[in-house]
């Protein structure tokens, strides 16, 4: 069986039977899910008729828990507020990334002993562009009716890091009436200090390649969401960095609120392991707000 068939049989296949009962869930009709799965109406009656938990537990035989729980929010959040071409390339990347990262291997050699000493799937090139991950974030919270609400009075950024440094927006993310707004385009070196955060937390958890900073508030709903943790007093952007950086050498978190100090704003900081799993997580958080 070829890698590509593998991936298809192994992963695409109960992906597409775990977003049918995702989208199936949040009220789609199975037409509605058939267009943007690319699939026929029959076809995804037919995914539906299989339980939730059998595409799951062939997913958690590659992915785990936390991992899969990730793609999946990400992927029903680009359904929601992007568009169908952002929702393909993110199945993409993610797929062919797997196949790339060689983490498909153990498996495809049980099924395939010729393949004791394979590797071929590490010439795979996988091309992601961070600047388009960063603004495919932004989109989806542009649509999102309550985050506004999570910009600080420093404003906010989102940050992702790629090959060329951390990725944000110039002059930050801001709020005009009760839509964010940004100028420009995200490019690179457009925010030192989240760049210089995100490096350090980087080192000690590399799953970890993006972070926003928003405004300190609905602290105990957030705990109830996602692992968070306090740090703090802060009274500069270093002792925030160390600070930080200090929790994630026990666990990892993906909210850290920073309780600010001396002329610095407390803030909480959202962490991911890319700018469009940051903005889901903004999403709930923004569910918080009354």
């Amino acid at each position: 069986m070829l890698p590509l068939e593998f991936l298809t049989n192994e992963v695409l296949v109960p992906l597409k039977g775990l977003i049918a009962h995702e989208l199936a869930e949040r009220g789609y009709s199975q037409s509605r899910i058939g267009l943007l799965l690319g699939i026929s109406q029959p076809a995804v009656s037919a995914y539906l008729k299989s339980p939730k938990a059998h595409y799951e537990e062939r997913l958690l035989r590659i992915l785990d828990r936390r991992e899969l729980s990730r793609l999946i929010r990400s992927l029903t959040a680009l359904v929601e507020y992007a568009s169908a071409e952002e929702f393909l390339r993110y199945i993409n990347n993610f797929s062919l990334g797997l196949l790339s990262s060689l983490r498909l291997c153990p498996l495809h050699r049980t099924a395939y002993p010729e393949l004791l000493g394979c590797d071929i799937c590490k010439d795979i090139q996988v091309y992601t562009e961070t600047a388009k991950s960063v603004e495919t974030a932004f989109e989806i919270l542009k649509r999102c009716e309550n985050c506004y609400k999570l910009v600080p009075k420093v404003l906010m950024n989102i940050v992702e890091l790629g090959p060329e440094g951390g990725v944000g927006f110039p002059g930050r993310i801001h709020v005009e009436g009760t839509q964010l707004a940004a100028k420009g385009k995200p490019k690179p070196g457009a925010s030192r200090f989240l760049t210089s955060l995100l490096e350090e937390v980087n080192k000690l958890r590399p799953e970890i390649k993006a972070v926003a900073n928003i405004a300190y508030l609905a602290r105990t709903c957030v705990g109830e969401k996602f692992a968070a943790a306090e740090v703090g007093p802060s009274n500069s952007e270093e002792e925030i960095i160390s600070n930080i950086a200090s929790a994630f050498r026990s666990s990892v978190y993906d909210v850290i609120y920073d309780k600010g100090g001396e002329g610095i704003e407390p803030n909480a900081y959202v962490f991911g392991a890319d700018a469009v799993d940051v903005a889901t997580k903004l999403l709930e958080i923004a569910k918080c707000i009354k």
